[in-house]
């Protein structure tokens, strides 16, 4: 019998392998399988992320400029703090380049990635350049973590699902840099291109005590909403019309388009908050700096519904981002 390729199992078909009966080492307080793991560094707790951006994976060069794909590099690792509560520290960048690129264009690179980590208060601290045939940007980032730790697996039966942000703009962008020719949206392209961590909302959301849950939306909400029902043993219901979407995307894609559903880039927060929190939650919202929408609610059946306006069962799209789907 042949032997099953990585595609054939599937991008979290081979993580939930690799983090099955995993031990937690010492130091260890959270593990694989959130956004961040959680270490003991020295007397406090530390978020450790890794993230790479693969040339003809993530992007193409005539996409962006050197220096965009650099600041994009640390803003989509700074996302998964963010989804943790946390603060970007330092960060070491790995890069592999081939031997025909421009050393102007990588001295903009690393500029795009320093001045990213600058605005968010990060220094690059270290880093690796090797040879390769394709252009990757790694980047391993240590933030200041929370003093209460949140997770995937909190989320409760009656908690409240929000997003920050808007969905589907970062994909809409995408398939428009795909499409040669096509009328582009500035809004959705630069949404795409310099992705916004949620910094601000994660930190307060996790030390308010608010959330019971959190990820960030990288893979499609329906796709990252899974996460967080499994990790947690629940299932939720999604209002399909309360979905926040921009107005490029409504006068672009009509208000039903289901791009926001499964796209992903988006790079905003989702979050589950107890029905005793979500007063204080939308007395708040000022103090996130930037816009927050309930689009649904966490369920103890198992599985993903998504309802229309009257409460009739919507066909869910296909879910998300699978690098070997």
């Amino acid at each position: 019998m042949p032997r099953r390729t990585v595609a054939e199992v599937g991008e979290f078909g081979w993580l939930s392998r690799l983090l099955h009966n995993r031990r937690k080492g010492r130091g260890t307080v959270v593990g694989p399988g959130q956004d961040c793991a959680v270490i003991r560094c020295g007397t406090r707790n530390c978020l450790f992320t890794v993230d790479t951006l693969v040339e003809g994976v993530h992007f193409r060069s005539r996409w962006m400029a050197p220096r965009q794909i650099g600041r994009r590099s640390f803003l989509v690792n700074a996302s998964d703090v963010a989804a943790m509560g946390g603060r970007p520290r330092f960060c070491v960048v790995s890069l592999e380049v081939p031997g025909r690129y421009p050393a102007d264009d990588l001295w903009a690179l690393q500029a795009g990635i320093v001045a990213a980590a600058r605005r968010y208060d990060a220094d690059v601290v270290g880093g690796n350049l090797s040879r390769s045939h394709t252009l990757s940007v790694c980047i391993a980032l240590l933030a200041d973590a929370p003093t209460r730790v949140v997770t995937r697996g909190g989320a409760r039966a009656g908690d409240h699902v929000y997003v920050t942000g808007t969905l589907g703009d970062a994909a809409l962008g995408l398939r428009m840099l795909r499409t040669r020719g096509a009328n582009r949206s500035a809004w959705a392209v630069r949404r795409f291109r310099e992705p916004t961590p949620r910094l601000r909302a994660g930190r307060f959301l996790v030390e308010s005590g608010i959330v019971s849950a959190m990820i960030d939306i990288s893979d499609g909400l329906a796709q990252d909403l899974g996460h967080v029902c499994t990790e947690s043993g629940v299932g939720a219901v999604i209002h399909a019309e309360r979905l926040p979407r921009s107005a490029a995307y409504r006068a672009l894609l009509g208000a039903r388009h289901p791009l926001a559903l499964h796209g992903g880039e988006d790079y905003e927060l989702l979050c589950t908050v107890a029905e005793r929190h979500v007063e204080r939650l939308e007395r708040n919202r000022e103090k996130l700096g930037c816009r927050i929408t309930r689009v649904g609610v966490i369920t103890a059946d198992r599985g993903i519904r998504l309802v229309d306006a009257a409460g009739n069962a919507v066909t869910l799209p296909v879910a998300g981002y699978d690098h070997f789907r």
